[in-house]
């Protein structure tokens, strides 16, 4: 039996956690802005509002498109819970990963779920690891950049990354968002705030020596991986030209880039064509964005030049298969 294709970018929402954050993330403007509520009359921006909620509508468009699986994964924009207290941020994790696990166990073949921390108290948030993993079965953790400033890459998350490594998890990393709050102006939190977190979640991994720590970590990058694959020559010039710059660092962060994956949610073949030519199409997965995604969810990946059907086949399917765990 054929693997089905695996769309490893799908969010979900929790409308408890979403309520309970809606003042604290960039969504709202950090609480400055509000939104009238979606009527069915509303078109786009009221079937978005509701894929991320119901599990049929996901599974109607998985029909319509031809994609098997859904990795997904907390709408972290909306409900971020960095800004709470330890305790209370875990107790919204809790509620979240369980509400994922529903979906999965509602459908098993259709959901693969991942589980959010808090990464704010790592004992919580190692507890809560184990009880995801353990207890609700989930197999992906899905994190972002940073918790309250602190890049993933630093040791005080050492622990997360050696239980990552250990248990043979997968990680997806989506921002929450930029909080510089001048990129409110014109959605540019997310227009040029999102690539550019990629962008530092990366280099942290490089520079503070974590991907050399735990090599076998599989971790897939939203928005292909933001800006860092086309300007990692600058960080090569100065790993060359500045010592203090290598400090943690076994090789040049270009020979990195082939130690995380990247999904091809970026919005142009042009710049999927790039992307692969540097780092292999065997690095990539398909991955959509959605609800909020592209209308055709293959129209970047079909339009890229020099992919051939195995490789597209490859992205599709067999990586993000193999990523996940799943049998052939």
């Amino acid at each position: 039996m054929p693997l089905p294709v695996i769309d490893f970018h799908v969010h979900m929402n929790d409308p408890d956690v979403n309520a309970r954050s809606f003042s604290h993330n960039v969504m709202s403007g950090f609480g400055t802005r509000t939104f009238p509520r979606a009527q069915p009359g509303d078109g786009w921006r009221y079937e978005i509002g509701q894929k991320v909620l119901d599990p049929a509508l996901q599974i109607a468009d998985m029909e319509k498109h031809g994609i098997g699986r859904h990795v997904i994964t907390l709408t972290s924009v909306a409900c971020n819970t960095d800004w709470a207290e330890p305790a209370d941020a875990a107790a919204m994790n809790r509620h979240a990963n369980e509400t994922i696990a529903r979906w999965v166990a509602d459908h098993p073949d259709r959901f693969i779920g991942s589980f959010t921390l808090p990464f704010q108290d790592m004992t919580l948030a190692l507890e809560e690891m184990a009880y995801a993993v353990d207890e609700l079965g989930l197999k992906v953790a899905g994190v972002s950049s940073n918790c309250r400033g602190d890049y993933l890459g630093e040791d005080k998350f050492r622990p997360f990354w050696e239980r990552v490594e250990a248990q043979n998890l997968a990680v997806f990393v989506h921002p929450h968002g930029i909080t510089d709050k001048s990129l409110q102006k014109y959605f540019l939190w997310n227009g040029i705030g999102q690539p550019f977190e990629e962008t530092r979640f990366m280099a942290s991994m490089m520079h503070e020596g974590t991907l050399d720590a735990y090599p076998a970590l599989r971790i897939v990058m939203a928005h292909g991986g933001g800006y860092l694959p086309h300007y990692i020559g600058r960080l090569d010039r100065n790993y060359e030209n500045s010592a203090d710059t290598r400090a943690n660092m076994k090789k040049k962060p270009s020979e990195y880039l082939r130690q995380f994956y990247y999904d091809t949610c970026v919005y142009g073949p042009d710049v999927l064509e790039a992307l692969v030519e540097r780092v292999g199409a065997d690095r990539i997965v398909f991955g959509t964005d959605y609800p909020v995604g592209e209308r055709d969810p293959y129209a970047t990946l079909r339009g890229c030049k020099g992919l051939s059907d195995a490789d597209r086949d490859m992205i599709t399917r067999t990586t993000p298969a193999r990523i996940l765990g799943l049998a052939a």
